[in-house]
């Protein structure tokens, strides 16, 4: 009886261990996040290789879009200008809307005009419409009266 009493205990015990030692489940391998994406955007108003430059008696003022999606406000710049260096996660929408003032007591002979604004991107230059005009000064006022948008300019790239 012993015998078969141990044999019992063997048995139950070693069933035991058998039903009692579950696998674990094995652990989800984690999905990496996708890296985040960034460049470096730099906006740029005035002249670049180019020989005219606008005439000293105009003042821009405008607005860009910073890294934190608040638009940055500059007033009264003479050109040209350079925005700091900007980190911006992609997609990013550049933008820079703005118009460029004068004093017409201050105007020259002749009258340089226009804008000139640059997006670079990772120290890539993505040249943005946007052109000079030259006129006489008697002919500039005449000029901007029938055409009050030729001092303003609105510029939006998205860079993926």
């Amino acid at each position: 009886m012993k015998k078969v009493t141990f044999f019992l205990a063997a048995l139950l015990i070693g069933g035991m261990m058998f039903t009692g030692c579950k696998k674990d489940d094995p652990q989800p391998t984690p999905t990496p996040e996708p890296e985040s994406k960034t460049a470096k955007v730099v906006y740029k108003l005035g002249n670049s290789t180019m020989v005219q430059t606008v005439s000293d008696c105009f003042k821009y003022t405008f607005s860009y879009l910073g890294a934190d999606g608040q638009m940055v406000t500059v007033n009264d710049v003479a050109l040209p200008w350079t925005s700091p260096e900007l980190t911006v996660n992609l997609p990013f929408t550049a933008k820079i809307e703005g118009q460029a003032t004068f004093n017409e007591a201050d105007l020259p002979d002749p009258v340089i005009f226009g804008q000139l604004y640059y997006l670079y991107v990772n120290g890539d230059e993505f040249q943005i419409e946007g052109g000079l005009m030259t006129t006489e000064r008697d002919a500039f006022m005449p000029y901007i009266a029938d055409n009050p948008d030729m001092l303003k300019f609105s510029y939006s790239k998205t860079i993926e």
